[in-house]
């Protein structure tokens, strides 16, 4: 009996000494709601940091108790915003726990400290494919939970086909399906390559129609970004979705448990809803059906009371009524076949605008502007201007007003636009300052492209940089004068125009120099009026000078040699006004410059000199004006409603970007060149390198842009290692547009057989927003100048473009540093017995910079020499030793840098054991130390 009795007592210690420890977990955190100040909250950490580290420290090993106890409190210290820099381990060994209160708390740890490149990801794999495949569905998604939050390519490619198998299987609950599509979401998104299509499309699909709404939702937004960059492949979800759509919509029983104040599953409707937007409309009669009705009661049921009760109905009913709205005026946007739903649409925000509540202005003026690229709806949102007027007017919010300008510029035309420029103007002068510039953009180009007035235009852009002179950009001012250049019959009216502006003292400094410009090039058209009189001209030019910037003074010393052309009679003002000592010898060098230069033109003995060098500027080729490009940058233009309405909005601008001088000089070219391959596609299809200027970065530089334009940006990422490079590509499509027919062809040109070379092939299609990997593999065989090309083939919006980049491998990447440093002795030895020419290359460049000793260090190191310390007695010199590994053997180079401090100089000698690598690293490093 007292056995039992103690034994009775001892287990009862035991656990009032375990709920001790988890009111000291309690106790902890009221003392750091306690504290006073932020050094109180550290002091008390950092002593908990110590004791839990000594914890974890001690040789008597913690149980699994103990240990969640102690990771809890470090995921505490973490949320507070405190670095914990140990525990994980103890929180990986928490993952494999059969307690599921420790389980639980180990994978939260992990999900929350720890990212998919942490050192430990490895050790936690197991414990993920065990609990996987575990029979205990709460097991199942902890690990769900995890890889959805921090898997990469890693984890993804280890545990794709169980997740999938979770997703598919009638066999799992509801919650684990839910989980596992948000987990294969992730795994698509990180490394969409690996994963395995095909067999799994059809389960994938089906799950949409899965009677768990949840689910359905869930799978929802994993079918979208599946079908985004495969829409062929998950064709067959158009049918499932429409059928389930309409169900939800008409049917009451379908989504009773999940009706959120009388609007029956929102979510799931807008999720279906943007996922139509992938496919076109349905050739199927039963289902675009099916698709025509959905859409009717949405736009039916934005008007609608819910259950047709009296009274006003709860916010929320209308937040997410007017989601699935909203939505469906997108998806219409995206088909824009049906004019008699559009304009339905169109009608209710119209009401939506005179509504007191600012958010629904904003999406109302954000769907006008939507349907108003489109073919049916134009007409309709222009009967909107005025309300649309008013609304510019009177809103206060700064976004509205922006929206509001937006529709105003896709509903003008050439009836319209006076009175739309006008009213854009009247705006300006009290808009906000965060929208004037963009404002400025679109009244510009409304102005030049509805333009029949060109005296009219000259107008509104003076007007412009009258009003609002700050945010008128240099491609605004640079159009109307290429405009008035190419138009005769409106140059006087400019010359008057201009002279006029610029008697207001105060006026803008680009208003003076456009007046600069005209008045150089036509003040001789209004000279014979006695109040802009030449020497009245000059002297009105030169008022404004003393308070303009270094370039606009530039800029009018060219218009000062122009009137003295124009205008003998104050040749010798002008001659006096360019001789000033202030002028021939300004700090400014190209003030300076042009002051000599102009000095020496005017006092030229020949005569017929200054007027050939001055002849009046010739017109302009016509071109689409710049500015539309610099609108293109605005967010305005790249944040609008929807992908289909982006879509429609700039589809013809990067048509024109993708095959014009917008890719650097990418010419078009027939299939044939990009089938034809190596060295006959690069000189035979009139391509050139696009990344010729900017590709010397990378011989310091393994990863980095490539090339990027509007349209297109190409990546690379590379490592080298014994004579091997591994290269990957990444193709982002920036545009709207699919980019199809898409292939590289990958070769050496110039030296085939030093290089072997494998890349894997392009996937065809690369969908917008979507990025595509290449994997390369090249290795080298013997030496070699140059670097590999690759030849990029692509048709976007039926147009053939070719594209020939230069990849980032050179002889010098394959250079390695040796095991261990030289010394003086092994150096110098090495060095003579290398002996002088052909081995030994040397060459003298000239600094372009001024020389700094340790960028020179950097470059040498970062070319692939392992810098040498204590070899050289001249301090000042840099020595360096590495190794090339090639295929077919390796050879040494050593190299001496000697730079010249008064001459800014640089020696560059390099030896190596064989004669062509002497010579080509030391001609590219040459090359790059006078970059």
């Amino acid at each position: 009996g007292k056995h039992c009795s103690r034994g009775r007592e001892k287990r009862r210690g035991s656990k009032m000494g375990k709920d001790m420890e988890m009111r000291g977990l309690t106790v902890f955190i009221s003392d750091i709601r306690e504290c006073k100040s932020t050094e109180a909250e550290v002091k008390r950490i950092n002593k908990e940091l110590a004791n839990i580290r000594q914890k974890f420290g001690d040789k008597k090993p913690l149980d699994g108790y103990q240990k969640k106890k102690y990771v809890c409190k470090l995921l505490f210290i973490f949320l507070l915003g405190h670095d914990v820099e140990f525990g994980h381990m103890e929180a990986v060994n928490l993952m494999s726990s059969i307690k599921y209160s420790e389980k639980q708390m180990g994978y939260l740890f992990v999900s929350v400290l720890m990212s998919e490149h942490h050192d430990l990801v490895k050790m936690i794999m197991s414990s993920v494919k065990t609990d996987l495949s575990s029979s205990n569905e709460l097991h199942v998604c902890l690990a769900l939970n995890l890889v959805a939050n921090i898997a990469g390519a890693e984890i993804a490619s280890a545990v794709y086909i169980e997740v999938l198998r979770l997703l598919i299987s009638d066999d799992s609950p509801g919650f684990v399906r839910k989980k596992a599509a948000l987990a294969l979401l992730r795994f698509f998104r990180k490394n969409p390559e690996e994963f395995p299509h095909g067999e799994y499309t059809a389960g994938i699909i089906q799950v949409l129609s899965n009677p768990d709404m949840g689910v359905a939702t869930s799978a929802c937004s994993l079918v979208t970004s599946l079908a985004v960059t495969n829409p062929v492949e998950y064709n067959n979800a158009v049918h499932i979705v429409a059928n389930r759509l309409q169900r939800v919509l008409f049917s009451s029983g379908e989504a009773s448990d999940y009706v959120y104040y009388h609007v029956p599953a929102p979510w799931l409707t807008v999720k279906y809803l943007r996922l139509l937007q992938v496919f076109p409309y349905p050739t199927d009669g039963a289902v675009s059906q099916r698709i025509d009705e959905c859409l009717g009661r949405l736009l039916a049921r934005a008007a609608e009371l819910p259950g047709g009760r009296a009274g006003k109905p709860k916010p929320q009913y209308f937040n997410a009524n007017y989601a699935c709205f909203f939505e469906a005026v997108n998806l219409l946007v995206h088909y824009d076949n049906n004019k008699d739903m559009q304009l339905k649409a169109c009608i209710q925000l119209g009401n939506f605008l005179v509504q007191k509540e600012v958010n629904l202005r904003y999406l109302a003026l954000e769907g006008m502007y939507a349907l108003a690229q489109t073919d049916f709806s134009r007409a309709a949102v222009r009967k909107h201007q005025p309300t649309v007027l008013r609304t510019l007017k009177k809103e206060k919010d700064t976004t509205v007003q922006q929206r509001c300008v937006d529709v105003l510029y896709a509903v003008c035309d050439e009836g319209s636009v006076t009175a739309t420029v006008s009213e854009l103007l009247e705006f300006l002068e009290k808009s906000d300052y965060s929208i004037r510039e963009e404002l400025v953009l679109k009244i510009a180009i409304l102005a030049e492209r509805f333009v029949t007035d060109y005296k009219w235009y000259v107008d509104v852009i003076l007007r412009l940089i009258k009003t609002a002179g700050d945010y008128v950009s240099e491609e605004v001012w640079h159009r109307v004068l290429q405009i008035i250049i190419n138009r005769p019959d409106v140059q006087d009216y400019a010359a008057k125009t201009c002279y006029e502006a610029m008697l207001d003292a105060a006026c803008h400094e680009a208003m003076v120099s456009v007046g600069g410009y005209v008045l150089g090039e036509f003040g001789h058209l209004i000279a014979n009026d006695p109040n802009s009189t030449p020497i009245k001209q000059l002297e009105l030019i030169q008022s404004h000078y003393p308070l303009l910037s270094a370039p606009t003074r530039a800029f009018l010393l060219t218009t000062y040699v122009k009137m003295a052309n124009l205008f003998p009679e104050i040749k010798a003002k002008v001659l006096e006004v360019l001789s000033n000592p202030v002028m021939l010898r300004n700090a400014d060098a190209e003030l300076q410059q042009r002051a000599n230069e102009y000095v020496q033109l005017i006092k030229a003995s020949n005569e017929a000199v200054m007027p050939a060098v001055l002849e009046e500027m010739p017109p302009f080729v016509e071109k689409e004006s710049g500015i539309l490009a610099k609108l293109e940058k605005s967010h305005s233009m790249t944040d609008a409603t929807g992908s289909a309405v982006a879509a429609k909005k700039r589809a013809a601008k990067e048509l024109q970007q993708v095959t014009s001088a917008a890719l650097g000089g990418v010419a078009a070219a027939p299939a044939a060149a990009a089938a034809g391959g190596g060295a006959a596609a690069a000189s035979g299809s009139g391509a050139v390198l696009a990344n010729e200027t900017t590709f010397h970065k990378f011989f310091f530089a393994n990863h980095g842009v490539l090339y990027e334009n509007p349209v297109m940006q190409i990546g690379v990422q590379a490592a080298f290692t014994k004579g091997t490079g591994q290269l990957t590509l990444f193709y982002g499509n920036r545009g709207t547009a699919p980019m199809t027919a898409v292939s590289c062809n990958v070769y050496m040109p110039d030296n085939p057989q030093a290089v072997r070379i494998s890349a894997r092939p392009l996937d065809d299609t690369i969908s917008p927003d979507v990025q595509a990997q290449q994997a390369i593999k090249v290795e080298a065989l013997l030496p070699f100048a140059g670097s590999p090309l690759a030849d990029l083939s692509l048709t976007h919006q039926s147009r053939h473009v070719l594209l020939t980049l230069k990849l980032p491998v050179t002889l010098n990447k394959f250079l390695e540093p040796l095991p261990k440093p030289l010394t003086s002795e092994e150096f110098f030895a090495k060095w003579q017995q290398l002996g002088g020419p052909p081995r030994e290359v040397q060459h003298i460049v000239q600094a372009k910079n001024p020389i700094d000793m340790k960028t020179t260090t950097t470059k040498v190191h970062e070319f692939g020499f392992m810098i040498l310390e204590g070899i050289d007695p001249n301090a000042d010199n840099r020595v360096g030793a590495a190794i090339l590994h090639t295929a077919n053997g390796q050879v040494g180079a050593l190299l001496r840098v000697e730079p010249n401090m008064e001459k800014q100089m640089y020696r560059l000698t390099l030896r190596a054991s064989n004669d062509s690598v002497a010579k080509i690293l030391c001609d590219d490093l040459a090359r790059e130390f006078q970059a």
